[in-house]
């Protein structure tokens, strides 16, 4: 054949027979039978033949392996007889023959046969259709066969679509050359569009030549390619066919027979099916038929398999009824086609009817070749298979998964349906388990194996859920979600949990929570779906499972447990080695999962309000800090696939959370915080950046993108390098419009440090210049996340923040006394950087604050900041850091500035400690910037001393002062003046720091620069000795008192202070006289009174010319001060009347003869009340009379704004016997000027001479106390007195006076009586009564023997006042007296002295009670000078009134008006400077304020407790105040009774005592 045909036989009846002779057992009939075929083909009718042998292949089944093999190499012996390589080749050698002869003849016939009978062309119309339709079946049957499982059979599939490819290219070139009729224009048209372009591909050839590199691409960091995990010599496999670029490298794998290329085709060609599907959807149709038949024929002998499996090894009744029915149980092999067959079938399966053409072959097979019906529908297609998800036969239900889970998106829904049972049947297993006894649980295997069959057809369909129409299936998801809840319930049961027969199941679940949450995000309400406690719940269960986080020892230790007990069941050590690879595998595979799904979990808000949202008040949420710690542990997984997952969730968390402005900073500061070469750092980053640039409209702050992208542009690996400057050039692009990053690309995309970190810091100098306004927020930021920083980046860092304080201005003026917000946060957050990292990056944070000041800038602000700071923070470690910055700012070309602005903090007003409490002015300036505390970083400090300004600027200039101590040479007297007063501070540091300061400036302008080689020895002595008194005061801190008014330390500093002058001379010569006027505008201008006082000393060792002006200044702060009711006040006057004194005896008589106001300040300070000031006084008086005499040219500088008439000199020098310290210089001074010529200065009055004698009895009777000598001074006082009153015309008193150095001791009481009886005519008759007070003044003397006699005197003067006496010229009457004159007698009764006063006061004394004075009254000048009626408020005024008039005597001789005085006294409170308790400090305020206002209501306090003390002298002698008035305490009656009638107004007191 052809040459000899059988008559009779039609040719498609001769294919048939032919076809059927080319599998039979004779070689020789099958190349016979193969030959004639090819013959038949090329020289009589190709497509005939090609139609035939189409329909027999089609008929062969898949029944065995050894058939399958035979379709593609050759008869059953395995010959190539025919030299075809058996029928499959012999198919595609008939299909070349029909290529090559295909023509377009038909067409012709066609279009002859309409010319002649338009009618007749039907039946050529439909064979010219059905020679195009055979392209579509021959391709159909090539897809057929690439679903084998047999390489060579998909070998020969290829060809077989590739010659259908040809016949379509030849069938088109054809028809284009032949010219058409226009009846046929139709046809021709519909032929066409068989040809149509307009898909992406021809044909399906070109579609397998062209999807293959697109398909083969997996993902790098999981080794999952197509959602199927791939080994290491598959991933190798794939690499290789990426690096060749094949185009059609699927064909390849497809063909090959190696074994990673055959895992590859396992894992893609359920994709190739679906892409098929897709762009050719009638080729599919055509073959899905087939196998749609196919399957059906195979499956008694996939039951048949079950049945084998049921039977057991030795066989049983199900065995016999497999047997029985006919068929075998199936081979692997098959097993495995019909899961190919399965996979086909469901991924191509479709609603609607196939409606394409039916192939020629489609109806051909055998009848009665199958035991069940045709699968017509899908449904029929999975309840088939959903037959076979619980079976035993691993193989077979992985299968019918595997097929399942490929199903077509369209009919996904009736899968979904069909599962409903089975899944009821879980959850109703789950319900009775629930309501059993824990004993009674006793799972049942299918239910296990249904329950992870369900679980994985979930997850394997869960990509369906893409369509929204699925999603928005209520019935559905409601059923998935049950299922998750239910799975959920029974993994958490406590037995369930140890089991590791599970894993699969957890595996499965995790995937399917992960796709479904994936999709139903999509939906506007997420949580209709999944609510957010079944989220969380989730979440919290994957946690414990991922290996990860705060489970993940519990984890291990829980896997490590379960996977010992399964290898414990191995006895065979091979089998135990593999069944470990198995279970480390699955172990890793849940993690994995595990991990994934939580990550997707992490899509979504971070926390739900439970309740109705009118009434929200519980809240749920995810555990921050546990999600930020499970992220950070999977970044440091050593696992790569397990970063990207790490990523995804950071990236759910941004995305999700944009309301959570802490999510986004704690993610930012993770970029900032871990070490750059780790995994999650670097993780961290990337996900934000690419959020950012994703998102546009992500709400976050430039000034945190550019710190951060700015940050990371100085990254070691080049992918965060590169992933930064994106994010920058986005992020101007974005806000600015325009971006400088492209133009510093290149520099940091290059891989030497050298350049990219170089480029960094140009980069940022750029920005700084480009975003001026971004400046302040951009030093914010950095300041806030540099400590978080590694140490490795933290230099580079602080080299690219300098451009941004290149051109900052602080802007404070010169009136300004307060910071700016703006300031405040810059030198803020660069003060803290300068203490926590000043040690170690000395040079950077020195260039900092040298470009904060350049140019002079900001030198103002930065000063104001650390003393505001210093004040505030009161903490020593402050100042330490504080000196570090002013060390920085001397090694610029500020520094002149910068001591300038100092220096002028260094004032007698700024020494006072101020109470500073912690500013909060800026604390809600700024409330999105970063203001650091520094209080967070400094050591503490448990006694918190108070500073003051001043203090604090000199020891900013400690550290400074060593080098550049020449150029503060200028200002030594104050500096030097400033250390001296402070050598002895009660705060240590100030101490210490004054100490040091003193040093370095011997050091730095003496030592380092002298000449002379004896001065530096002299001045290296002195830094010696300052050295060895480290940590201690350089003497004693006290001040003078009344008790103790010369001091041992003010020696001490004298002596230290002429060395240092000594030393300092050399440089500068003037020092002792500039430094002398300092010290004294210090003494006469510091509110402190301890630096005022050691200031006196200074100028006193110091000692410098001096002038009127200055004697000004000493009177005025003089006048302010002396008389004060307080001691330490007075304290203070007493250092000015010592520095006066001191003065004075260093000038001489010419000198002198310039200050006669000295001698007025003098008289002055003796009006004082107080014995210190007043024995000081006549001190001053003493020496002034040595140096100036006591001559009339006084009486001409008599100041005159004097308080009244001038009483002489003489009372106010009596005065001073009240007090002992004062009585010897007293009669010195008495002696002195008692026989000069002069009233008017000595003592003008009529009194003169009583007053005198009556002051110098106590000391005339003392001195006839020793019988044996007479004192020589009191012999000349006598005789003074004598010719005194002998110039005066009193011979009786001259007379007695003359036998004064005949008396003896025990005549000296009649001695006494002659003396007051020789005065007794010509004074006692009117001045009786103010001899008496005078007497008693003097019993204020606490010397002994001037209260002996002193009474003595005051016992022969009251009968002159009570009118007792028989001397012919006295008064009768009793003479009242003040009351406030007995004082003194009062104040004796608990002495020894007490019987007599006593018995004094029991003399019937009419004593009254006399009104205080105001405060404006000058009272009489007897009360100032003798301080009668206790007026010593009114001697305090005209002290210093008097006082005041000399200094404006001195003003008007210099033109100059004097420093102001009126200066209050800081608080001195030693707990304030040495920082211990505070409490006490308002109270103290408080007291100190009233003791220097108060003075009625404390004169008429005196006189109730006066009252009262007279009333407990009733009680003492135990008397009644209603005796008779003739007993002894009558006069007291009397008194009580005037009082009793006495009620001012504004003292209740006085008569409530009554």
């Amino acid at each position: 054949m052809p040459r000899l045909m059988p008559a009779g036989i039609p040719l498609p009846r001769l294919v048939e027979m032919l076809s059927r002779y080319t599998v039979h057992i004779d070689p020789e009939v099958i190349q016979a039978a193969s030959q004639a075929l090819l013959r038949i083909a090329a020289q009589i009718d190709s497509q005939t033949v090609v139609t035939g042998y189409s329909r027999f292949v089609y008929r062969i089944e898949d029944r065995c392996c050894d058939v399958l093999t035979s379709l593609a190499n050759g008869p059953l012996t395995g010959g190539n007889y025919n030299g075809n390589k058996g029928v499959m080749k012999l198919y595609v050698d008939l299909l070349a023959i029909w290529a090559e002869q295909v023509d377009l003849s038909a067409l012709k016939d066609l279009e002859m046969s309409s010319n002649e009978n338009p009618n007749g062309t039907s039946k050529a119309q439909t064979n010219l259709i059905r020679l195009f339709n055979m392209v579509e079946e021959t391709e159909a049957n090539g897809l057929l066969f690439l679903c084998s499982q047999s390489s060579s059979a998909r070998r020969s599939a290829i060809q077989i679509i590739k010659f259908a490819a040809q016949l379509e290219n030849r069938l088109e070139a054809l028809l284009e050359k032949e010219p058409h009729h226009e009846h046929l224009s139709t046809l021709i048209a519909q032929l066409n569009n068989f040809f149509s372009k307009s898909q992406k591909y021809g044909r399906l050839y070109d579609l397998l030549e062209s999807i293959g590199q697109d398909l083969i691409k997996f993902d790098n960091d999981s080794n999952v390619l197509l959602g199927s995990k791939i080994s290491i010599e598959t991933r190798i496999r794939i690499q290789q066919h990426q690096r060749r670029g094949v185009k059609h490298v699927l064909i390849q794998i497809a063909e090959s027979d190696h074994s990673a290329d055959l895992v590859i085709w396992n894992i893609c060609f359920p994709k190739v099916f679906k892409f098929c599907f897709e762009h050719f959807p009638g080729t599919v149709a055509l073959c899905r038929q087939n196998i749609c038949m196919r399957l059906v024929q195979m499956y008694p002998f996939i039951m048949g398999s079950l049945e084998t499996i049921k039977a057991g090894p030795a066989g049983t009744l199900s065995m016999a009824k497999s047997s029985n029915s006919g068929h075998k149980a199936a081979s692997p092999e098959m097993v495995d086609q019909w899961r190919i067959y399965l996979v086909f079938a469901c991924a191509t399966a479709t609603l609607s009817e196939d409606r394409s053409p039916t192939a020629t072959w489609a109806n051909s097979g055998r009848k009665g070749s199958t035991l069940v019906d045709k699968i017509a529908t899908p449904r029929d297609l999975f309840r088939m298979a959903l037959k076979f998800v619980t079976c035993e036969h691993r193989q077979i239900r992985e299968g019918a998964i595997q097929g399942l889970g490929n199903v077509n998106k369209a009919t996904y829904k009736i899968l979904m349906t069909d599962l409903q049972p089975f899944v009821r049947t879980v959850l109703d297993d789950g319900k009775q388990r629930n309501n059993q006894k824990p004993y009674q649980n006793k799972r049942s295997k299918k239910h296990d194996r249904l329950r992870i069959s369900l679980m994985h057809l979930l997850e394997l369909t869960a990509g369906c859920l893409s369509e929204k129409e699925h999603l928005e299936d209520k019935e559905l998801m409601n059923m998935m979600m049950s299922y998750i809840k239910e799975t959920k319930s029974f993994l958490t049961d406590v037995e369930v949990q140890l089991e590791w027969e599970y894993h699969k199941l957890r595996m499965h679940l995790c995937g399917t929570v992960e796709k479904l949450y994936e999709n139903i995000m999509r939906l506007e309400e997420p949580t209709s779906v999944m609510s957010f406690e079944t989220r969380l719940g989730l979440y919290k269960m994957f946690e414990e499972w991922c290996g990860y986080g705060m489970y993940a020892n519990n984890t291990r230790a829980r896997d490590a447990a379960m996977m010992r007990d399964v290898l414990e069941q191995c006895k065979d050590p091979r089998e135990r080695g593999t069944m470990t690879q198995i279970l480390e595998e699955e172990r890793k595979s849940l993690e994995t999962a595990a991990l994934s799904a939580m990550a997707m979990l992490c899509r979504g808000p971070l926390y739900a309000f439970l309740g109705q949202k009118k009434a929200r008040q519980a809240v749920i949420q995810f555990d921050l800090h546990n999600v930020f710690r499970w992220i950070d542990a999977v970044f440091e997984s050593h696992d790569p696939k397990c970063h990207s997952i790490a990523r995804r969730a950071l990236e759910a968390l941004l995305i999700y959370n944009q309301d959570q402005s802490l999510l986004l900073d704690d993610i930012i500061e993770q970029c900032y915080a871990g070490n750059p070469k780790l995994e999650f750092t670097q993780g961290y980053f990337l996900a934000f950046a690419e959020i950012l640039c994703k998102v546009e409209d992500y709400p976050c702050h430039i000034h945190q993108v550019m710190s951060l992208a700015l940050f990371k542009a100085g990254d070691s690996k080049k992918a965060i390098r590169k992933s930064a400057i994106a994010l920058l050039r986005t992020i101007e692009e974005r806000v600015f419009a325009d971006s400088c990053a492209k133009e510093y690309e290149i520099g940091i995309t290059s891989s030497l440090p050298a350049i990219y970190k170089y480029t960094q810091t140009l980069l940022s100098a750029r920005l700084a210049l480009d975003h001026p306004e971004q400046t302040y927020s951009m030093l914010s930021e950095i300041s806030q996340r540099f400590e978080h920083i590694s140490p490795n980046s933290q230099r580079e860092v602080l080299a690219y923040m300098i451009p941004w304080l290149r051109k900052i201005d602080l802007s404070v003026g010169p009136q300004d006394s307060e910071l700016s917000a703006s300031a405040y946060m810059v030198l803020s957050n660069l003060y803290y950087i300068t203490i926590k990292f000043g040690d170690v990056y000395v040079k950077e944070v020195a260039a900092l604050w040298s470009q904060l000041v350049d140019h002079g800038r900001n030198v103002r602000a930065i000063i104001m900041y650390l003393l505001d700071m210093g004040l505030e923070k009161r903490n020593p470690w402050f100042l330490i850091h504080a000196k570090r910055v002013f060390v920085c700012l001397g090694r610029t070309p500020a520094f002149n500035r910068i001591v300038e602005e100092v220096i002028a903090e260094i004032t007698p007003r700024s020494m006072v400690p101020q109470l500073k409490e912690a500013s909060i002015r800026h604390t809600h300036a700024f409330p999105l910037l970063f203001v650091a505390d520094t209080e967070k970083v400094l050591p503490s400090y448990e006694k918190r001393p108070v500073f003051s300004r001043g203090q604090l600027a000199m020891v900013f200039l400690v550290d400074l002062a060593i080098e550049a101590g020449a150029d503060l040479a200028p200002h030594l007297p104050l500096l030097l003046h400033s250390i001296f007063v402070q050598l002895d501070h009660l705060t240590s540091i100030v101490c210490d720091q004054s100490r040091c300061l003193l040093i370095n400036l011997i050091h730095s302008i003496v030592i380092r620069q002298s000449i002379d080689s004896d001065i530096p020895t002299k001045a290296t002595e002195v830094t010696q000795w300052l050295a060895s008194k480290e940590g201690k005061r350089l003497w004693a801190y006290e001040n003078i008192t009344s008790k103790n008014p010369r001091l041992q330390s003010s020696e001490e500093l004298k002596d230290l202070l002429n060395k240092v002058v000594d030393v300092f001379s050399h440089e500068d010569p003037g020092l002792r006289q500039k430094w002398g006027e300092t010290a004294l505008k210090w003494a006469t201008c510091c509110s402190v009174r301890h630096i005022a006082c050691r200031s006196f000393q200074c100028f006193r060792a110091l000692m410098p010319a001096f002038n009127q002006h200055m004697l000004a200044d000493m009177l005025a702060r003089l006048s302010n001060t002396i008389a004060d009711k307080s001691d330490d006040i007075r304290g203070f006057s007493l250092e000015i009347i010592i520095t006066l004194t001191e003065v004075t005896t260093a000038m001489d008589k010419a000198q002198m003869d310039q200050f006669p106001q000295l001698f007025w300040a003098a008289v002055a300070c003796l009006y004082s009340p107080y014995e210190a000031e007043h024995s000081e006084a006549l001190l001053l008086l003493e020496v002034v009379l040595e140096k100036y005499g006591f001559c009339s040219e006084l009486a001409e500088s008599f100041p005159k704004n004097w308080s009244s008439e001038f009483d002489g000199l003489q009372p106010l020098l009596l005065k001073g016997l009240q007090f002992s310290s004062a009585e010897e210089r007293t009669f010195s001074i008495l002696s002195r000027i008692m026989l000069i010529d002069n009233p008017p200065l000595i003592d003008p009055s009529e009194t003169r001479l009583m007053y005198l004698l009556l002051g110098s009895i106590p000391r005339l009777l003392h001195a006839l106390d020793d019988d044996e000598t007479l004192d020589p001074s009191t012999v000349e006082l006598a005789n003074k007195m004598t010719q005194l009153f002998e110039r005066y015309s009193l011979p009786d008193v001259q007379r007695i006076l003359a036998t004064y150095p005949k008396q003896k001791a025990k005549f000296q009481k009649d001695y006494l009586e002659q003396m007051l009886g020789s005065i007794r005519d010509i004074f006692l008759p009117k001045y009786g009564k103010t001899a008496l007070m005078f007497s008693i003044l003097l019993v204020k003397n606490k010397m002994p023997f001037y209260r002996e006699k002193g009474l003595m005197m005051i016992e022969n003067l009251v009968p002159y006042v009570t009118g007792k006496t028989n001397w012919p010229g006295g008064s009768n009457s009793p003479i009242p007296i003040d009351i406030a004159s007995l004082e003194p007698l009062l104040q004796l009764i608990q002495t020894d002295f007490g019987d007599k006063a006593l018995s004094i006061l029991n003399e019937q004394i009419t004593a009254i009670y006399v009104e205080p004075k105001s405060e404006d009254s000058t009272g009489s000048s007897s009360d100032i000078l003798w301080g009668f009626s206790n007026s010593t408020a009114t001697a305090a005024r005209a002290t210093r009134h008097n006082v005041n008039a000399v200094v404006f005597e001195c003003s008007s001789i210099t033109n100059e008006a004097p420093i102001e005085h009126n200066i209050q006294f800081s608080i001195e409170d030693f707990t304030i400077l040495t920082g211990e308790n505070m409490a006490r400090e308002d109270n103290m305020t408080k007291r100190y304020i009233e003791e220097r206002t108060s003075n009625i209501h404390d004169n008429q306090q005196y006189g109730d407790d006066l009252m009262n003390a007279l009333k407990d002298l009733d009680d003492f002698f135990n008397e009644d105040v209603e005796a008779t008035p003739m007993s002894p305490s009558s006069s007291l009656t009397s008194y009580h009774r005037v009082t009793h009638e006495y009620h001012p107004s504004d003292t209740p007191s006085v008569t409530s005592s009554r």
